[in-house]
């Protein structure tokens, strides 16, 4: 996995020496080269129908995409096609379980296929339960695509406006948990499961940036779930924060 996410990384970077495009004046001022190093850090608002579950305000999120830019000509439009990863945060106090049902036949609790979330306990046998981090993280390869305005001044600052999208391909999944030990509430462990059963591989959404010179704002709106269909909770981010653009 890490070794993965190294290439993707070394790649994403490669691409703006392998596509570099050149400006064009005009009137005043010339368009904007692109962007073709994007880097997103924000935060993840998570929609969700999920019972007693409290989601931290504050669950982080990160994007790195490689973007060959494409202009229309010599107008001051592009289009811009890259891949890179992303991923995505959900702090709780809930961790993702199989569902249980009671089965009158076999006179058992059997898992029904679904997964739901469970909160953490206030206590475990008379004891209090601390966590530091309860998380629940997804990393995806994405391919994202965008539309582009982008114009600079005489000072050499632009003004850059893109919308578009990504189609993304889940590359892991997992929870991580460190505090008090929930078997029998002695004592403090740290430790991750991986492969959440349901989570659906494939996700897409639409996406939006503002910058001015190479800082700006994002935003993302996943129209696609998180679980597949009757698999789990209906849930989805949605993404807000600060987009770099250094190259």
């Amino acid at each position: 996995m890490k070794k993965l996410i190294v290439v993707i990384l070394l790649s994403s970077l490669a691409i703006p020496h392998l596509f570099a495009q050149d400006a064009e004046k005009k009137n005043g001022l010339k368009v904007g080269k692109g962007d073709k190093i994007v880097i997103n850090i924000g935060t993840d608002m998570w929609q969700e129908e999920i019972d007693a579950i409290n989601i931290s305000g504050y669950s982080p999120t990160f994007d790195l995409y490689g973007m060959n830019n494409i202009p229309f000509g010599k107008s001051k439009f592009s289009f811009a096609l890259g891949f890179g990863f992303g991923i995505h945060n959900m702090r709780s106090n809930a961790m993702p379980v199989q569902e249980k049902a009671f089965n009158p036949i076999t006179l058992q609790n059997e898992e029904t296929g679904k997964t739901i979330f469970s909160t953490i306990p206030n206590q475990v046998n008379g004891k209090d339960i601390e966590y530091m981090v309860n998380k629940f993280t997804f990393s995806y390869f994405d391919i994202p695509l965008e539309f582009r305005y982008s114009v600079e001044n005489k000072k050499g600052k632009s003004i850059k406006l893109a919308a578009g999208g990504k189609i993304g391909y889940l590359m892991n999944n997992h929870t991580k948990y460190r505090g008090t030990d929930l078997a029998d509430g002695e004592g403090d462990v740290k430790y991750k499961n991986f492969a959440i059963p349901n989570v659906d591989p494939l996700r897409y959404g639409v996406s939006a940036r503002f910058s001015y010179g190479i800082v700006g704002v994002y935003g993302y709106y996943s129209l696609s779930k998180t679980f597949k269909k009757d698999k789990g909770p209906e849930m989805f981010p949605i993404s807000l924060g600060i987009s770099i653009t250094p190259l």
